[in-house]
């Protein structure tokens, strides 16, 4: 095995400990529950529209069937 594989792991191991980890604020739940209210828009807006495409796909289909 040669060390350029494990140069990486190498470089961590050298670094002090105390500049590994920076300092993080607290979680603020706030936050959180916003961040979590915008995915779930985000989320039905997405569902809408694959629904929507699937549904004219599937007219389509129908429509080309019955001709």
């Amino acid at each position: 095995m040669s060390m350029s594989k494990f140069k990486g792991i190498a470089d961590i191991e050298e670094k002090p400990q105390d500049t590994r980890f920076e300092v993080r604020e607290r979680l603020n739940l706030n936050d959180l529950l916003k961040k979590r209210s915008e995915e779930k828009t985000k989320d039905k807006k997405t569902n809408i529209l694959i629904f929507s495409s699937a549904s004219a796909v599937a007219a389509v289909v129908l429509l080309i069937l019955s001709l």
